[in-house]
């Protein structure tokens, strides 16, 4: 299932401004903030405890890209960075309401990047029946600076471990060039995560393909359209999300180097992939609903079939009981010593005789 993010107050005054002055500091632990500082040549990775402190400090000069990244917002710590950043207070609440459709926005002295990242949560269950995993779209907020990229995430935990282990080998192209290609890898890295994602719905939907054939209930057509559910918000991440590759390509701020776009082209016709498996996935969807309604059908003519076929059987077999079951006096049957075993043996006869003749006819015994 996948997880909507808070939304403001209707009506609330825009920005964070009117709630700056109420703002508290959040409890020490429960907002995680690091940073790495690198060049072509050196790297500084640590944690920031005071954070007006380290904002304060000047940028040591042999720093040419440093990375804030700050886990579980929240609205003091976002405050402060917009005070020393001077960003807009709009700006402010789009990081602090987690609820922003990807988009790029362009400022005088940065750019603003707001993107959805896929992750798979797994849980525990004894429920073999049950999905032991579920969806996660977090909102990630980033600011591009000249020398600065500052990312918030709502949680701690993401996708860019690789792109930290990239850093701390020296002779790699991301340690030689500009913000703007850390932001390539970190996009990269959104967009790519999103191909396992999907196999997952891929591999539940073939699973899903087989029960329905087999055992169609009402419970597949739960999952059914569960899936139908999550694949129309997959879209709905993913699809803006081609914009805003295609947007940070034709930027002309200059924060996007002419040596990096070649590479966001390659993002963009990823995202152009994920888009086309998507509507491949929503159609198979659809059509399991289609083939779950002719399952079902199916199942209900067979039962009708064979009911259909009992009844047939037992119609003369009932006429001929019902003949005899009238009190005439005058029907020689009756006064027979053979009257009843005679009957049986009609009975038994018409009963075959039927029974064959719907074999002959492929009714009985055939699939």
């Amino acid at each position: 299932m996948i997880k909507h993010g808070r939304r403001g107050n209707p009506g609330e005054s825009p920005g964070i401004d009117h709630i700056a002055a109420t703002l508290i500091a959040p409890e020490v632990g429960s907002v995680a903030i690091n940073y790495i500082d690198y060049s072509a040549t050196q790297i500084d990775v640590g944690d920031i405890a005071d954070l007006d402190g380290f904002l304060d400090t000047p940028l040591p000069s042999w720093v040419a890209v440093r990375w804030i990244n700050v886990s579980n917002t929240h609205p003091y710590v976002i405050n402060q960075f917009r005070r020393h950043f001077e960003f807009h207070t709009l700006t402010a609440e789009d990081v602090l309401h987690l609820n922003q459709r990807p988009r790029v926005e362009a400022f005088d002295d940065h750019l603003f990047v707001v993107l959805r990242m896929l992750r798979v949560l797994h849980h525990e269950s004894e429920d073999e029946s049950v999905n032991d995993w579920s969806l996660d779209a977090e909102q990630v907020s980033i600011f591009l600076y000249d020398k600065v990229l500052i990312t918030f995430q709502e949680k701690v935990g993401d996708v860019w471990q690789p792109i930290r282990d990239r850093l701390q080998t020296e002779s790699l192209r991301i340690r030689k060039n500009e913000p703007g290609y850390l932001l390539y890898a970190m996009l990269d890295a959104v967009v790519d995560h999103c191909f396992p994602v999907l196999e997952r719905y891929g591999d539940q939907l073939e699973d899903l393909e087989v029960v329905t054939l087999e055992t169609p209930s009402p419970e597949v057509l739960r999952r059914i359209h569960c899936v139908k559910r999550e694949l129309a918000l997959l879209r709905r991440i993913i699809w803006p999300m081609r914009e805003l590759v295609d947007h940070l390509y034709r930027d002309e701020s200059g924060r996007i180097s002419e040596s990096t776009r070649p590479y966001l082209r390659d993002v963009y016709e990823h995202t152009i992939q994920i888009v086309e498996i998507i509507e491949s996935y929503r159609e198979m969807a659809s059509g399991l609903t289609d083939l779950y309604m002719s399952a079902v059908s199916n199942r209900m003519n067979e039962i009708m079939k064979v009911l259909t076929i009992m009844s047939t059987v037992f119609i003369p077999l009932t006429f001929i009981a019902g003949v005899y079951g009238m009190n005439f006096h005058f029907m020689p049957e009756l006064s027979a010593r053979w009257g009843y075993p005679a009957v049986w043996g009609v009975f038994v006869i018409l009963t075959i005789g039927m029974v064959l003749f719907f074999r002959r006819k492929g009714w009985v015994g055939k699939s």
